[in-house]
């Protein structure tokens, strides 16, 4: 029978279980959005822990039985960097190292960040990426474009562009909630921007984006949005603006790094990047370009523990079969 790897992320949205076997079936793969209360724009770090301590025996209680895992892989920090450190994520890690204890498997602990490096891989169907190639990570908690090199296990990566100010996922929450909106916003954002039909728009209003050398700022953004609204912009076209702004902001960022970085492929990940609004206007604006570019199903590109999972997986049958 089949081993089970399974992957554990408790991330500042959602806290998320997968299960993989050897063949990359994904055989359980959910999450439960943490709550924030109406109007407000994020949580503390303690209130996110609460929550994904409650979380987690509610998702473990759903893993199909009968089989035996071997491998617990979790993420323990945002990104792969020593002094990378986030209170949340010491839930899953938590829980994990209690499970292989008390279960006598192998545990192994990776980044959020390397975990939707793998997912978005997997999502998209392009498991043979160059050694070296591009991926974005636009999320609420990230908005930073890598050169990444592929290693036995996980990811080196490099960041080459990032947000001066706010995140992607920040504007698009702000904006939503100052409409109106749940937090998080984003699929309440394309919902409204969706209602409109983008050429019709008055060409004197827009959102413009605002780089800094290939870096980008998106709190202005978020300033230009809140004067739209005040001077009678329907919400919907804000709601279309602000995503079309981004897009545009991440094209003019990747083009210039194509010139100066040797990548020709670029893997899209993060909730953000689960915008279809935002992925139609990338690959108009990237599609003279040449670079080959990989988008995922929003389950492979928000925050998700698939990741996990399949780097569980990819330890396991390394150290199994190169002995």
């Amino acid at each position: 029978m089949s081993a089970l790897s399974l992957g554990i992320d408790t991330s500042n949205y959602t806290t998320s279980v997968a299960l993989v076997d050897e063949n990359e079936n994904m055989i359980y793969n959910k999450g439960i959005l943490l709550e924030v209360k109406s109007g407000e724009r994020g949580l503390r770090q303690s209130d996110a822990l609460f929550q994904h301590v409650h979380h987690l025996p509610i998702l473990l209680q759903e893993l199909p039985r009968g089989r035996e895992i071997e491998i617990i892989c979790y993420s323990e920090r945002p990104r792969p960097l020593s002094d990378s450190y986030m209170p949340v994520f010491r839930s899953g890690e938590s829980l994990a190292c209690s499970l292989a204890g008390v279960l006598g498997i192998e545990r192994l602990a990776v980044s959020h960040q390397e975990n939707h490096i793998r997912a978005a891989i997997y999502g998209s169907g392009s498991p043979d990426l160059e050694a070296i190639f591009c991926a974005v990570h636009f999320s609420g908690g990230t908005s930073e474009i890598l050169l990444v090199e592929k290693k036995t296990i996980g990811y080196k990566c490099d960041i080459i562009a990032t947000t001066r100010d706010l995140n992607a996922g920040q504007l698009v929450d702000r904006v939503g909630v100052l409409m109106g909106c749940d937090f998080p916003a984003g699929k309440a954002l394309e919902v409204l921007a969706n209602q409109v039909n983008p050429a019709s728009f008055n060409s004197n209003v827009f959102i413009s984006s605002t780089m800094k050398d290939l870096d980008f700022h998106f709190s202005g953004q978020e300033n230009q949005a809140r004067r739209l609204l005040e001077t009678g912009v329907e919400p919907p076209v804000v709601a279309y603006l602000v995503l079309k702004a981004i897009a545009k902001t991440l094209s003019k960022a990747i083009g210039g790094l194509a010139k100066k970085y040797p990548f020709q492929s670029v893997l899209f990940s993060g909730g953000v990047m689960s915008n279809q609004i935002i992925k139609k206007i990338v690959i108009n604006e990237l599609q003279a370009t040449g670079l080959k570019l990989y988008f995922s199903p929003g389950e492979y590109s928000r925050d998700n523990a698939a990741g996990n999972a399949l780097m569980g997986m990819d330890y396991y049958k390394h150290t199994r079969y190169s002995q």
